[in-house]
């Protein structure tokens, strides 16, 4: 059957059908059975009863132009004879007029009109057509069209981009329509209209501009912009970076608990060194840099300078690269964990204090703190004794192993030390806390162009408002976290914390880490610390425990001191969260991956360091409050001894920064991110191949080179990683647990990944020299082993690398005093079969390195026998 309503008339049909006063035609249906093409019903508002076929008429059609009307019947009035079938299955048959026409129409559109009385004059008509069973590829429903008139488009300049060419265009164009209107005086309204109108073109052709401008990487100028285009590429533009600085406090007794958050500023003429609020303001005033403390702190008296143990040596010294040192007495809250700096106090050439190098001063990060005795320490005091000297034994990172010789003792400085150790030293960061109100989220007052019915209504569904805050200060830290990550939260244990106030490392303090996932591998194992903070550590393995507020926390080992300061802006984040009330708001780097309900936020900062928040779906009606510090940059890079006040109720008597400030970094600049993020996926970031593990491998600092190997190994695949470490440091369980975590998102799913050392060959060289008689064999023997086993150096040999005789002779030759070289052994140890004498190579296999390290502890590491004749 074929449906045809009249034009647009859905509105009017729904209101007089629910008025129920008048009759009218809702649509029409031709009939397929019966006499074929010649039923049509007719569906009424109201019973069809009482219509007589003269009331009904049909006209149109262009080759058959005249359809008359045999009968006319209401559907459940069926003249006698007539099939039923032609009504059947029809709801409402009272109100459907079944008509039979004496013929069919031709193709074209007819009208069957209806003039009884009480028929709606606007549904007393409707179309249709003959020919519904006819095959048709179109819908059957007529499209309604509007056939409004457009006018012409006036002749408008579209050149037009600045406020004086729209206002000249407007003038012209009100010269055109209204000829006589000749006025041009600014004071007239008219005038005053148009150039209204041109200073709003202008606006908006400048931010059609703009759009377009920012719309592509190369010309963006916003920074906002910069961010989103880089992202495309997976590209993090990065915002800068606050400085960090090593305060060194100095209490007055034990247990002076330091808040997080502590403020610290720079030095400012006439403010005394603890400051109050009045204090704090005159500081900043003045314009003094601010830092805050980044965690908890205990400070002690006991710590404010240590001196370390000589052992007797009144020329005690410390080499470049030492990781060990004797501190004088027992420090029993001296903790693993904590920092310590060493610093030059007298010279050591005349052993006055106004003559001390302040370049001699470094920081470290303990990893072991042990308690000991010197049982003959007594015969080196002022007046000796038999009593035994109780010392500290201690250890730190091998990341800060010292950057040159501390000199510890000198006879021109008598019984004072030349260097000490300071202790009670705090990190603290480049940035003032503070706090702002946002404001309210506004209602949505826009609305989406919904989808449109044909002839219907519209549906319309509300925009979220738009919410995106300034802050007020600028600009915003981003701070890199060096506090130790906190591992575990669990319940207070009162055996664990009994034992650990004890400062002994008990059964139930070690089963207690081990249901936790610490193990320690060395021993012995050492329990520091009071006042709820302890150190557990072996020397390798190192953790905090913390009780606060009926809770125990296990932290992890915390960063060297190398890295403390060390500049990494891509790791920073933004020091600020949001609070509605009732939940608090989490900075997120973007918001591709946050829920629909995640209470997140996204900081977006310009140039000038006006940052922007974006939230994630806020809901219209809550008020936002920021807290957020303020600084950022290598302004905070502060040199030493800058920070010098301290806003603190507590028992700290002075603070200062023995070393400079460092890690502050500017933002990224536009142009940097227009050179770079071209370029960002050309850095592998997964591991596909055995070349790209050996990349990533040595990204790693402590990692020089490294070789890759794939092996099936019956169930899937594994990569072997063969890795060299830097001084030829063994690939223990801790570093390994240590690459594990880094490269863990390289692997690729299905693959496995296992480390393994090197293959470590020794190397016998034996070499006999020929000493001038002017030199003396012993100096000669000095520089030869020295010269020679340089060659040999973990750094200088790597994987596959061969071992060639030539340098060997060449380094010995350089040595003043040596007149012949002859090398009679050269092959690797253990295997005489393979000589290399003659060839004046020995080749390495691809994992393989050679070793001659030359200690006579460790023979099996390789050795080198030098004979010398001549000389004196």
């Amino acid at each position: 059957m074929s449906t045809r309503y009249t034009c647009c008339q859905d509105r009017r049909l729904r209101v007089v059908k629910d008025a129920g006063l008048l009759n009218g035609i809702e649509y029409l249906e031709v009939a397929t059975a019966g006499p074929r093409q010649r039923t049509l019903l007719v569906r009424l508002l109201k019973a069809a009863s009482g219509i007589t076929k003269d009331q009904v008429t049909i006209d149109g059609g262009e080759r058959v132009r005249t359809v008359g009307v045999e009968w006319v019947a209401a559907a459940n009035a069926l003249p006698a004879g007539e099939d039923p079938g032609i009504v059947s299955g029809l709801a409402d048959p009272q109100d459907v007029l079944v008509v039979r026409t004496d013929q069919t129409g031709d193709f074209s559109y007819y009208t069957l009109h209806l003039t009884a009385p009480g028929v709606d004059p606007v549904l007393d008509e409707v179309e249709f057509t003959f020919k519904v069973d006819c095959d048709a590829t179109w819908d059957c429903r007529d499209e309604c069209h509007c056939n409004d008139q457009l006018e012409q488009a006036p002749q408008l300049d579209y050149l037009a981009k600045d406020y004086a060419s729209f206002r000249r265009m407007l003038l012209d164009r009100l010269s055109l329509v209204s000829p006589r209107w000749r006025e041009r005086n600014p004071a007239d309204l008219g005038v005053a209209m148009v150039e209204l109108l041109a200073y709003e073109a202008d606006r908006l052709s400048y931010r059609q501009d703009a759009i377009a401008t920012e719309a592509y990487l190369g010309t963006a100028r916003s920074r906002v912009s910069l961010r989103r285009h880089a992202r495309l590429v997976d590209y993090r533009l990065h915002d800068g970076c606050s400085a960090r600085a090593l305060l060194r406090c100095t209490s007055e007794g034990n247990g002076v608990v330091l808040a997080a958050g502590t403020k610290v500023y720079s030095k400012v003429d006439g403010l005394k060194p603890r400051l109050d609020a009045d204090g704090e303001r005159a500081a900043l005033n003045a314009g003094a840099a601010v830092f805050e403390t980044v965690d908890r702190f205990v400070l002690y008296e006991e710590h404010n300078e240590l001196h370390f143990y000589t052992w007797g040596d009144d020329e005690c010294c410390l080499p470049e690269g030492s990781t060990t040192a004797t501190l004088l007495g027992e420090h029993p809250n001296l903790k693993a964990g904590d920092l310590l700096v060493f610093a030059e106090v007298r010279s050591p050439v005349n052993g006055k204090t106004a003559d001390a190098d302040p370049a001699h001063t470094c920081a470290v990060r303990l990893t072991k703190v042990e308690p000991s005795s010197d049982p003959s320490g007594g015969q080196f005091l002022p007046t000796p004794t038999g009593d035994p000297v109780a010392i500290t034994e201690i250890a730190w990172d091998r990341a800060d192993r010292l950057p040159f010789a501390v000199c510890v003792s000198a006879k021109a400085a008598g019984p004072d030390p030349v260097s000490v150790a300071w202790g009670n030293i705090v990190v603290a960061d480049h940035g003032r806390s503070t706090t702002e109100q946002l404001g309210e989220v506004p209602q949505p007052h826009l609305v989406y162009a919904g989808e449109t019915e044909h002839c219907g209504t519209e549906q319309r569904k509300q925009v979220p408002a738009r919410f995106r805050p300034k802050l007020r200060h600028r600009p915003l830290s981003q701070r890199v976290d060096v506090n130790p990550r906190v591992r575990v939260t669990t319940d207070l244990d009162a055996g664990v914390v009994t034992d650990l106030t004890a400062r002994t490392f008990t059964t139930t303090v070690k089963d207690w880490l081990i249901s936790h996932g610490v193990t320690f591998q060395h021993a012995p194992v050492t329990v520091r610390g009071a006042h709820d903070e302890w150190s557990v550590s072996d020397g390798a393995t190192v953790v905090r425990v913390r009780a606060d507020a009926g809770t125990l926390s296990i932290l992890d080992r915390p960063v060297a001191a190398a890295a403390v300061t060390a500049a990494t802006p891509r790791g920073a984040r933004p020091q600020i969260t949001l609070d509605d009330g009732t939940h608090t708001w989490q900075p997120r780097w973007d918001l591709l991956a946050s829920a629909d309900d995640a209470e997140e936020f996204a900081v977006e900062a310009e140039h000038d360091g006006t940052a922007y928040l974006r939230l994630n779906n806020p809901a219209s009606g809550l008020v936002f409050t920021a807290a957020y510090r303020v600084g950022n940059g290598v302004a905070g890079n502060v040199g030493a001894g800058t920070l010098v006040h301290v806003a603190t109720t507590a028992s700290v008597t002075a603070v200062t920064n023995p070393l400079p400030a460092g890690g502050g970094h500017e933002p990224e600049s536009g142009d940097e991110v227009r050179r770079d993020a071209p370029q960002a996926y050309l850095v592998q970031e997964r591991a596909v191949t055995p070349a790209d593990w050996e990349e990533v491998a040595v990204r790693d600092e402590q990692v020089q080179r490294a070789a890759a190997t794939w092996r099936w190994t019956g169930s899937w695949h594994t990569v072997f990683l063969t890795v060299d470490r830097f001084g030829g440091l063994p690939v223990d369980a801790a570093f390994e647990q240590e690459q594990r975590a880094r490269l863990e998102r390289y692997r690729l799913a299905g693959y496995d990944l296992e480390l393994d050392a090197p293959r470590f060959v020794p190397i016998e060289l034996g070499v006999h020299v020929c000493v001038g008689p002017a030199h003396a064999r012993s100096a000669v023997r000095r520089e030869l082993l020295k010269a020679l086993t340089g060659l040999f150096h973990a750094d200088r040999l790597t994987f596959a690398q061969p071992v060639y005789l030539s340098p060997v002779y060449a380094a010995a030759q350089a040595v003043p005093g040596v007149t012949s070289v002859q090398v009679h052994t050269f092959r690797r140890q253990n295997d005489p079969g393979v000589t290399g004498v003659d060839s004046g190579v020995l080749p390495m296999s691809r994992l393989e390195i050679a070793r001659l390290d030359n200690n006579p502890n460790f023979p099996e590491h390789g050795v080198l026998e030098l004979t010398l004749g001549g000389g004196r």
